[in-house]
């Protein structure tokens, strides 16, 4: 029986996805970089830091350049988070359902904690996750399986019992490399990544009330 959820922010929760690729689009192009599709596989579920080493050695990139590309997205995220950011379509609902069941539902994020806590605010969710871990919380970003350990550990069931909400094939590999049942819940930008390492593929948060 499942006890716990621990969700991924960006992509299951927040409707973020298309407007953190269009802020890299923005900013490598002010650099006199050209962002294609295909280089969008790159960026989707990525951290500026752990991406920019695949630009750097397309566009042959100065270390210097690097890091002012790095930085002058962090300032546009920020700029941009409060004007851009909404709850996908059923996220409210669902973890409504979720904490009327009795289940523990955690939150396990490579985003900030400034981030979380303007998520929490703007849409009314504090008291919604018993454990909120963020990109400060760990040494290592996703795929690496640091943050869902770290979350099995302090949450203390048995891995059977939790399960893991993730939108793209890192945040799978992350959770099944901790050991945790993952369902993925793909979305328009994520939807051709290979998810046949998750144990549940579902179309909407919704779903996740047939699961759990």
């Amino acid at each position: 029986m499942i006890k716990a959820i621990i969700f991924d922010l960006d992509g299951v929760l927040l409707d973020s996805v298309g407007r953190d690729i269009a802020i890299t689009v923005q900013v490598f192009n002010k650099f006199g970089y050209s962002i294609t599709q295909s280089d969008e596989q790159y960026i989707i579920g990525w951290h500026p830091a752990d991406r920019i080493s695949v630009f750097a050695e397309k566009f042959n990139m100065s270390p210097e350049e690097q890091q002012l590309i790095v930085e002058a997205e962090k300032h546009l995220y920020r700029e941009l988070w409060d004007s851009t950011s909404k709850l996908l379509p059923g996220v409210k609902e669902c973890l409504d359902t979720m904490k009327t069941k009795g289940l523990t539902l955690a939150l396990a994020t490579t985003s900030t904690r400034e981030s979380v806590s303007k998520f929490l605010q703007k849409f009314h969710l504090h008291g919604y996750f018993s454990l909120i871990l963020t990109r400060e919380d760990v040494f290592t970003r996703k795929p690496n399986p640091e943050i869902y350990t770290k979350a099995w550990n302090e949450l203390g069931y048995k891995n059977e019992e939790m399960i893991v909400v993730e939108d793209t094939e890192i945040g799978v590999r992350a959770a099944k490399s901790a050991g945790l049942p993952c369902v993925a819940v793909p979305n328009e930008y994520t939807k051709a990544q290979d998810f046949s390492g998750a144990d549940y593929v579902i179309k909407s948060i919704g779903e996740l009330t047939k699961i759990v």
